[in-house]
């Protein structure tokens, strides 16, 4: 995370594959994906639901979201992507804005492309300042 002289993203949950810190003073939601492959697909999905959990219990609507993935392994399979699909309207929806932070431009591109499918707007950048610029605009 960037240098700042406001405090400490605040750690709210933890577990192998996920960091979530709260950013009270910028009112974000970090999601920090960490580098750990998923060992299956039902792992996914709990992981995932122990994740919606603790972002419903945060008051999406206060926050933005800032998913940074430039950890993840990379991953397309079909079967992946299906869950991924189903997953992600539920993990990103409710939130004032959502940006994501990627580590390549073939990261930036299949981000775009869950974009499209699933019709919630982001940035995705590998930007991580812009992104911070982004996610505290006003409207």
């Amino acid at each position: 995370m960037s240098d700042r002289l406001t405090p400490a993203p605040k750690l709210v949950w933890q577990n192998d594959h996920y960091t979530v810190l709260v950013d009270a003073t910028l009112s974000i939601v970090w999601n920090v994906r960490s580098g750990r492959p998923f060992a299956s697909l039902e792992e996914l999905e709990a992981v995932k639901a122990a994740l919606c959990h603790c972002l419903d219990g945060l008051g999406r609507s206060r926050y933005a979201l800032l998913v940074d993935v430039r950890a993840a392994p990379g991953r397309n399979d079909p079967s992946f992507e299906a869950a991924l699909e189903r997953i992600r309207p539920r993990w990103l929806r409710g939130f004032r804005r959502v940006g994501v932070l990627a580590q390549s431009v073939v990261g930036v591109m299949q981000i775009q492309r869950y974009a499209r499918q699933d019709g919630i707007e982001r940035l995705i950048t590998t930007d991580e300042s812009a992104l911070l610029r982004y996610l505290t605009e006003e409207g």
